[in-house]
């Protein structure tokens, strides 16, 4: 982290020398000795402030990757910044926000697949490569663009590699939002050692990764992502991951989703081999005040359902488990029914997030409603306002997917929490969680398995719930602490947050 903002220091006087050399002649970096220099260096501040940053943002079109750059977004809106928010099709119309320095457009999504993107991600990522043509008519336009500042840069996710050269065809540079956990950038960032050592694929191999330098203690190689485990037909040798991995070298800037004191190993090793500007400034969700949080819950996939939060008004402190498995993630029948299963014999009061397309067939869905419709101590809805559910004083347990904008949100809020991956990285999320982090309990049958039963359910809600789950809720406690603190003035993800923010400001006044 200093060496981001010593960093950002070099550069800022850099740009004094140039703009003010007679006055800077005499200078060491960061020592100015007279008072004229002091002055050109003020006029210097001033003109960084007085031209606002230019950012197109790009988010990749799922639930898990709008919400983290939307965040982002409003947050640097509100430090000055201009910001252009690029939607693809009809997840969001293009509007304006009632504030002038931040809009939203759209382009058409003509050329994307149908169907659960769960199922075709990378059928997805391939066919996006046909929204280049559109995008680059879109950087051109807000280039040419009179009434705005030109582009400064680029935001893009980290699944569209491809915008790195857009950036470089025209003169600007390019952030990338990792909208995921640092430990799996650490895997991609060592490829060639996984590869060297007959672990890619990894096909879940309990060999323990402690040849890979930053890897958490004990981390095996099963606990890696799906994407590292089979070689896919359609990527043969890892081929196109390991180019977008290679493309994100010459970011800028990788903002990561995360926080230094929750992967501290993982987060200084692929800044050291990797890119130096890999830096965490999450929790992202913790940028936004409540305004703009409600402002983002809008984009969501579904309706929040907030009558759930009078209902636990009526719940005891720490006697609800929350579930929920996200927007992508699916059920069937017999997982569905051990849960409820577990669920019915722990005897805890539950509000379960169930979205309409959850479970694999309506007959499922239905069932578990029928079950607990004249059940008081529970709860099924299709969608939740998960904050504000995570941060009420009944919840005491969280049953999630692992995905990891859910993990950091219950990092933040001090939830310990149920986990019970389903797909992508959520298997390492998990590891982190219960191995590493130690604010959480397995509630699949196998360590690196992603079926539970309801015995398992059972025995992993009456633990959390109980007392026995005392020393995990203050373990979370204590964990929330430091994730908050790290957005705050002083904090990890504070200083990093502000060197990207004065980096922007340098190269807008360009």
């Amino acid at each position: 982290m200093g060496m981001v903002v010593n960093s950002f220091r070099m550069s800022f006087h850099a740009v004094l020398a140039l703009l003010c050399p007679a006055s800077f002649q005499t200078l060491k970096v960061g020592v100015p000795c007279f008072k004229e220099d002091m002055d050109a260096e003020r006029k210097i501040e001033e003109a960084m402030d007085s031209q606002a940053p230019h950012v197109l943002a790009f988010p990749f079109p799922a639930q898990g990757h709008i919400p983290p750059m939307l965040h982002l977004c409003r947050k640097l809106s509100s430090m000055g910044f201009v910001i252009t928010f690029l939607n693809i099709g009809s997840k969001n119309k293009s509007s304006a926000t009632g504030d002038e320095k931040f809009r939203f457009m759209s382009i058409s999504d003509e050329c994307l697949p149908s169907g659960r993107l769960g199922n075709n991600l990378q059928m997805y990522l391939d066919a996006m490569e046909g929204l280049r043509g559109d995008f680059e008519k879109t950087v051109a336009e807000l280039m040419g663009d009179s009434q705005r500042p030109p582009l400064t840069c680029i935001l893009s996710d980290v699944f569209i590699g491809w915008t790195q050269q857009v950036a470089n065809k025209f003169g600007i540079c390019r952030a990338t939002l990792w909208t995921g956990c640092a430990t799996r950038g650490l895997a991609y960032c060592h490829f060639s050692l996984l590869e060297s050592n007959g672990l890619l694929p990894a096909q879940g191999s309990s060999r323990v990764l402690d040849f890979v330098p930053g890897m958490p203690s004990s981390f095996a190689a099963k606990y890696l992502p799906d994407t590292l485990q089979v070689e896919e037909p359609y990527d043969p040798g890892f081929l196109k991951r390991k180019q977008r991995n290679e493309i994100m070298r010459n970011d800028a800037w990788v903002l990561v989703n995360s926080v230094l004191e929750v992967e501290p190993s993982q987060i200084k090793e692929i800044s050291r081999c990797w890119n130096p500007n890999f830096v965490p400034i999450g929790p992202l969700y913790c940028l936004s005040d409540e305004t703009s949080r409600l402002s983002v819950a809008d984009h969501a996939p579904w309706r929040q359902d907030r009558s759930c939060l009078d209902w636990l008004d009526r719940q005891a402190p720490n006697s609800v488990l929350y579930i929920s498995f996200g927007s992508l993630a699916t059920a069937s029948h017999d997982q569905a029914e051990e849960i409820l299963a577990g669920l019915d014999k722990s005897g805890s009061a539950f509000l379960w997030v169930a979205r309409l397309d959850l479970f694999e067939d309506e007959d499922t869905r239905e069932r578990i409603l029928a079950t607990v419709r004249n059940n008081q101590n529970c709860l099924v809805i299709p969608w939740a306002p998960q904050l504000e559910v995570l941060e009420h004083k009944s919840v005491g347990a969280f049953l999630t997917h692992c995905g990891w904008n859910s993990i950091t949100e219950a990092l933040a809020t001090g939830v310990p929490m149920l986990c019970k991956p389903c797909f992508g990285d959520q298997i390492t999320n998990c590891a982190l969680v219960v191995d590493h982090l130690k604010v959480g309990l397995r509630a699949t049958v196998e360590e690196h398995d992603k079926q539970t039963s309801a015995h398992r359910i059972e025995k992993v809600v009456r633990l959390v719930m109980g007392e026995s789950g005392q020393e995990l809720r203050k373990r979370a406690k204590e964990l929330s602490d430091t994730v908050k603190g790290a957005v705050k003035p002083g904090g990890s993800s504070y200083a990093n947050l502000q060197a990207f923010v004065q980096d922007m400001k340098r190269r807008a006044l360009k």
